[in-house]
C-alpha cells in the first residue's frame, strides 16, 4: 500500500513511522525545514507506549537532556490553593511519568525515526490541494497519486478548507500568547519537571521547565484580550496583571518572540471520506489546558496506520473515527469543566479528595480516556449525557472566519 501524508508533525511522522514498520510505502510532504519552532512541548504518559512501539525508548528521551515530568501542578490564583497530581497516584497500568520537549527537536526525532524506517521525506514541498478523484496530492512539483492520503497539515487544516467542513468552536473561543523565557522560579507547591498551570477568571497560565535554563510560558486568555490587545508581548505583559504570582516570579521577563494564536480552538466536522483521513491538527483543536495535542495527533496516527495495515485503503474506518472521536469529546468534556468554576472550586482544588475521584483525574491527565476503573470518567460521561441532551437540535459551533484559516502558529500538533 502506498499512503501519502501531508505534513510532517507528530501525527503525520507516527503515521508514516507505523505504516513504514509495518510493511508499506508512505510519502511525506513537509513545507518547513526541521528542526523548527513549535509550541505544545508538555507530553502526556500515555504517549510513551507508542513512542516505544516505534523504537524510540526513554534512553533515547534521555540522551536529548528532556527534562522528566512526573505531575501536573495547578495553582488557583485567587485562593492561592495548590494541588499537585503525581501519576504514579493514578489508576493500575497508567505510565508514571514521560517527558517535557522541546518541539523543535522532538518533532525532528519523530520525523527522522519515520525517515530511519524507510518513510520518504518529500521537502520542502508545498501542497496546494488534494485531488479527491484520483486520490492525489497536488504540490509545487506536481501531483503524486496514491492508495490513500492522510491530512496532518496541522493548524493549516488544508483538506478540511478545501472541504469547507472547518468550524470554530463557539464553547472554548479562546486565543493565546506565549513564548520561551529563560528561568522561572518553581511555583509553591511544584516539583522539579512538573508542568504548572496557573487559574484566574480571566484564564489561565501555563509554565514548562524545557531545560535548566529554558522555560516554555503562555497565557491563554478570552479571544478579544489577544486580537484588541496590542502586539502580542503587550498583551502578556499588560495580561500578567491577572497572575500576580506569576508575574513575582518572573521577575520582569517577557519572552523574545512573544508569538500569538487568534483562535486556539475549532472543529472538523468530518475526519474520514473514501480514500482518505484527517488527524492531528487538522481534524481539530481543542483548547491546550490539558497538554492533549501530541497524544490526540500519535494516537490518532498510530491506530490509522494499524487500521490500514489490518484492512487496506478502502476499508471502513468507522471504528478508527470512533476511537477518535471518544478520545476528543472526552477532553473536551474535561475541558469545559475546568472552565467551571463550581468543579475548579470544589472537585479540582478541593482540600478533602475523594480518592477513587482524585485517581480518576490523574489518569485523564495521564491521557487515558478509557480506564475501565476510573470514576471521574464515568462522572464526565454522565455530565456528556446530559448536555447532549440539552443540545439536540441546537449548534454550538461557528462557521469558519479568516482566523481559522491562516493561523499565525501551532499550539500542541
Amino acid at each position: 500500500m502506498k499512503v501519502g501524508i501531508i505534513g510532517g508533525g507528530p501525527g503525520g511522522a507516527v503515521t508514516a513511522a507505523t505504516l513504514v514498520r509495518l510493511g508499506h510505502e508512505a510519502h511525506i510532504y513537509e513545507s518547513e525545514v526541521f528542526p523548527r519552532f513549535h509550541i505544545g512541548e508538555s507530553l502526556l504518559p500515555c504517549n510513551m507506549p507508542i513512542y516505544e512501539d516505534l523504537g524510540i525508548s526513554r534512553e533515547a528521551f534521555r540522551q536529548q537532556s528532556y527534562q522528566p515530568k512526573t505531575a501536573a501542578h495547578f495553582e488557583h490564583v485567587a485562593s492561592g490553593r495548590t494541588v499537585r497530581f503525581p501519576f504514579a497516584d493514578g489508576l493500575a497500568g497508567d505510565p508514571a511519568s514521560i517527558f517535557q520537549v522541546e518541539r523543535s527537536r522532538f518533532d525532528k526525532l519523530l520525523l527522522d525515526t519515520a525517515i530511519a524506517n524507510g518513510a520518504i521525506l518529500h521537502c520542502p514541498a508545498t501542497v496546494a490541494s488534494v485531488d479527491l478523484e484520483r486520490l492525489a496530492i497536488v504540490h509545487d512539483r506536481g501531483a503524486d497519486a496514491y492508495d490513500f492520503i492522510v491530512d496532518a497539515s496541522g493548524r493549516e487544516t488544508l483538506l478540511g478548507r478545501q472541504l469547507g467542513i472547518v468550524d470554530r468552536d463557539g464553547d472554548l473561543m479562546r486565543a493565546a500568547v506565549f513564548g520561551h523565557i529563560a528561568d522561572l522560579p518553581l511555583a509553591p507547591g511544584a516539583e522539579i519537571g512538573d508542568i504548572s498551570i496557573a487559574k484566574a477568571d480571566e484564564g489561565w497560565c501555563w509554565q514548562i521547565p524545557l531545560e535548566p535554563r529554558k522555560w516554555s510560558i503562555g497565557l491563554v486568555l478570552k479571544r478579544e484580550r489577544v486580537i484588541k490587545g496590542g502586539t502580542p508581548a503587550d498583551v502578556f505583559r499588560n495580561n500578567l496583571a491577572f497572575f500576580p504570582q506569576v508575574r513575582e516570579r518572573l521577575g520582569g521577563q517577557v519572552p523574545d518572540p512573544t508569538r500569538s494564536i487568534p483562535n486556539i480552538s475549532y472543529r472538523v466536522r468530518e475526519r474520514i471520506g473514501p480514500g482518505y483521513a484527517l488527524l492531528g491538527d487538522a481534524g481539530g483543536f481543542i483548547d491546550p489546558i490539558f497538554s492533549s495535542g501530541v497524544l490526540l495527533a500519535t494516537r490518532a496516527g498510530w491506530r490509522l496506520g494499524r487500521a490500514l495495515h489490518a484492512g487496506g485503503p478502502r476499508m471502513d474506518l468507522g471504528a478508527w473515527k470512533a476511537e477518535t472521536d471518544h478520545d476528543l469529546s472526552t477532553f473536551v468534556a474535561f475541558i469545559k469543566l475546568w472552565y467551571d468554576g463550581h468543579f475548579v472550586d470544589n472537585l479540582f482544588f478541593a482540600e478533602r479528595r475523594d480518592p477513587p475521584i482524585y485517581q480518576g483525574i490523574i489518569s485523564l491527565l495521564a491521557g487515558n480516556t478509557t480506564h475501565p476503573d476510573n470514576a471521574f470518567l464515568a462522572l464526565l460521561k454522565k455530565r456528556m449525557a446530559r448536555q447532549n441532551a440539552r443540545t439536540v437540535g441546537t449548534s454550538d459551533v461557528r462557521r469558519p472566519t479568516s482566523d481559522v484559516k491562516q493561523p499565525t502558529t501551532d499550539i500542541g500538533q
